[in-house]
C-alpha cells in the first residue's frame, strides 16, 4: 500500500518491539535524530540474536517497516513461512502488498488506519498470502509503531507474522460440521410441528456447543470417576453385606458360648489344673465382655461401610440423559455421607457442624447424577472457605447451613421467605429453593463476580482448576432452567442458592439423538 501522509500509511503485520536497534534495515533519519546503528555493534548482535531465537521458538517471522520511504526488512523466517528463499522477495513494502490475497487488503488498511489514528492499542489482523507453491496461507499479523519524527508522526513500526492456517482449518471443519448438523435437521422436517420441534433443537444444540468444548476433558473425567466410584462401591457392597449379613448370628453364637462356659463354671466350679492355667492366663472375664463389644463394634462398622456405599452409589447415578422424579433430600444426604471424612474434627481444626433446614418438597424430575455433582461442588468449595478462616481463626465454630424450600413461582430469590400453600387445584406452579451456606470469611465483590467464569479459581496452583461453579452453573441454568447466585459479606460468610422449577422441561431428547 501506499502512504500520502505519515499518519494515513497503511502497512500490515504487527509485533511490538521497543527497541529501534534490534532490526537490520536501515532507514533515512529525520533532523535532529542520532545513528545509532554503528554503535555497541556487539551488544546489538546478541540483542538480534536473542529476538530471533524467541521468534523461532515461537513460529514468528520479523519485519521492520520505514513509513517514510516504504522500505521493509523481512527476515529469513519471515520469507521461509512463505516457502520463498532469501533472496526471492525484494525488501519493500510492495512485496507484502503483492502477495497478500486482494479481497483481504482492504480490511488491512482499515486496521492500519485504526491503529495508526489511536482507534487500537495494537496493530493485529488476519489475512491470506500466496506461498511459492501456489497455496494460499493464513497469516496473523502483529506490530507497534516503535519511533516516530520530531512532530510525534510515525516514522517506524515492527511487527510479526505466524502462520494459522491449521487453526483457521480447525475453525473451518468445526463451521462446516455445524452447517452439516444444520442441513441434517432441516431434511428430517416433513411437518410444521416437526419444522418447529427441529429448529428449537438447534438452537438448543448450538447453545450447548459454545459450553462443550471448554467441557469436553471435564466431563469425560466426571464419566470416568462415576464409573468407577459405581464399580467400585459394587465390588464393596458383596463382601460388606456378607460380613454383616453374617455378624448377628456370630454374636448369638458368642453369646450361645460364653453361656455355656459359664453354666460350666457354675457347675464344675473347680477345673482340672490345665483348665485353671489357661483360664488364668486367657482371662475369661475380660474376653466374655470385650469379644461381644467387639462384635457390636463390628456391626456398627460396617453399618457405615454400608450408608457410604449407598451413598457412593447414589451419587454416581447413571442418568443415562434421562430425567428421574427424585428426593434432592436423599442426594444432599448422600453427598454429605461422602465429605464426612472432611466435617469430622481433625488434629488441626474442630469438626464442621451441618445444620440441616429440609422443608417438606415434592420429588423433583431432573437430572439426579448431575445435581449431586453440583451438591458437591458446592458444598466442598463451603468446606474450603471454612478450613482457610481456621487458619486465621481458631476459636469460630465452623458451620454449613443446608436450607430447602418450596415457593411459590412468582417470587424472588430476594423475596422467598414465604412459606408454601398447597394451592394444586388452582393450577399455579412452584419452585424449589436450595441455600447452601458457610460463615467462613466471605467473598470480596470483584471476586463475587467472576467466580462462574470458567477456569477462575483463588486456589493455589494444583489445588483447583476453577471449573467446578462453572459446570455447576452450567447444569443449573442451561440444564434444568433454573437459577444459580451467589449472596456473601465479608466477615459473614457465603450463600449459594439454586432456584429450580418443580417440573423441568421436557428437552433432554433434543441433547440425547443430537450427534457432533
Amino acid at each position: 500500500m501506499h502512504i500520502e501522509e505519515p499518519t494515513t500509511h497503511e502497512p500490515e503485520a504487527p509485533l511490538s518491539v521497543q527497541d529501534s536497534q534490534s532490526f537490520p534495515e536501515s532507514q533515512p533519519l529525520q533532523k535532529g535524530q542520532k545513528d545509532l546503528s554503528q554503535e555497541n555493534l556487539d551488544p546489538c548482535q546478541c540483542s538480534q540474536a536473542a529476538l530471533q531465537m524467541a521468534l523461532i521458538a515461537n513460529g514468528l517471522g520479523l519485519w521492520d517497516w520505514n513509513l517514510i520511504t516504504n522500505k521493509t526488512y523481512y527476515d529469513p523466517r519471515w520469507k521461509r513461512i512463505l516457502g520463498y528463499e532469501l533472496d526471492e522477495i525484494d525488501h519493500d513494502h510492495k512485496s507484502f502488498e503483492q502477495l497478500v490475497h486482494p479481497q483481504d487488503l482492504p480490511r488491512i488498511h482499515q486496521v492500519l488506519h485504526d491503529y495508526l489514528e489511536g482507534c487500537t492499542s495494537v496493530f493485529e489482523v488476519e489475512f491470506r498470502m500466496l506461498t511459492k507453491s501456489g497455496e494460499w496461507k493464513w497469516i496473523l499479523a502483529c506490530g507497534k509503531v516503535f519511533q516516530w519524527d520530531e512532530f510525534g508522526k510515525p516514522v517506524r513500526m515492527a511487527g510479526t507474522h505466524k502462520d494459522i492456517s491449521q487453526d483457521k482449518a480447525i475453525a473451518t471443519q468445526q463451521y462446516q460440521l455445524f452447517e452439516q448438523l444444520q442441513r441434517e435437521i432441516v431434511q428430517r422436517q416433513s411437518t410444521e410441528d416437526q419444522v418447529r420441534e427441529k429448529s428449537q433443537q438447534l438452537e438448543t444444540t448450538l447453545e450447548e456447543l459454545k459450553y462443550t468444548q471448554k467441557q469436553l476433558l471435564q466431563n469425560q473425567k466426571m464419566a470416568n470417576l462415576g464409573q468407577l466410584v459405581a464399580d467400585m462401591a459394587n465390588e464393596i457392597n458383596n463382601p460388606v453385606s456378607f460380613i454383616y449379613g453374617n455378624l448377628h448370628p456370630a454374636s448369638q453364637y458368642a453369646e450361645d458360648l460364653i453361656r455355656v462356659i459359664e453354666l460350666y463354671q457354675h457347675y464344675y466350679p473347680t477345673p482340672t489344673p490345665v483348665i485353671a492355667l489357661h483360664l488364668q492366663r486367657l482371662d475369661l472375664g475380660f474376653v466374655k465382655t470385650d469379644f461381644l463389644k467387639l462384635l457390636w463394634s463390628m456391626r456398627a462398622g460396617s453399618e457405615r461401610v454400608k450408608e457410604i456405599v449407598f451413598a457412593l452409589r447414589n451419587f454416581s447415578t447413571s442418568d443415562e440423559g434421562q430425567m428421574k422424579k427424585v428426593d434432592l433430600h436423599e442426594g444432599l444426604d448422600s453427598v454429605l455421607r461422602i465429605l464426612q471424612h472432611r466435617l469430622k474434627e481433625q488434629p488441626d481444626r474442630p469438626r464442621i457442624e451441618v445444620i440441616k433446614n429440609f422443608g417438606e418438597l415434592p420429588l423433583i424430575e431432573c437430572y439426579p447424577g448431575d445435581l449431586n455433582q453440583v451438591f458437591m461442588n458446592i458444598l466442598t468449595n463451603a468446606i474450603d472457605a471454612l478450613e482457610e478462616r481456621i487458619k486465621h481463626d481458631y476459636s469460630f465454630t465452623p458451620t454449613l447451613f443446608i436450607h430447602t424450600e418450596i415457593i411459590s413461582n412468582h417470587l424472588s430469590l430476594v423475596n422467598s421467605n414465604e412459606l408454601w400453600v398447597n394451592d394444586k387445584l388452582l393450577g399455579k406452579k412452584h419452585k424449589v429453593i436450595i441455600r447452601i451456606s458457610d460463615n467462613g470469611k466471605g467473598i470480596l465483590p470483584h471476586i463475587q463476580r467472576q467466580i462462574f467464569e470458567p477456569f477462575f479459581t483463588t486456589k493455589p496452583v494444583g489445588q483447583g482448576k476453577g471449573l467446578g461453579l462453572s459446570i455447576s452453573r452450567e447444569i443449573i441454568v442451561e440444564k434444568h432452567q433454573g437459577k444459580l447466585k451467589c449472596n456473601s459479606q465479608l466477615g459473614q460468610g457465603t450463600e449459594l442458592v439454586i432456584e429450580m422449577n418443580t417440573t423441568a422441561r421436557h428437552y433432554a431428547a433434543i441433547r440425547k439423538h443430537a450427534s457432533f
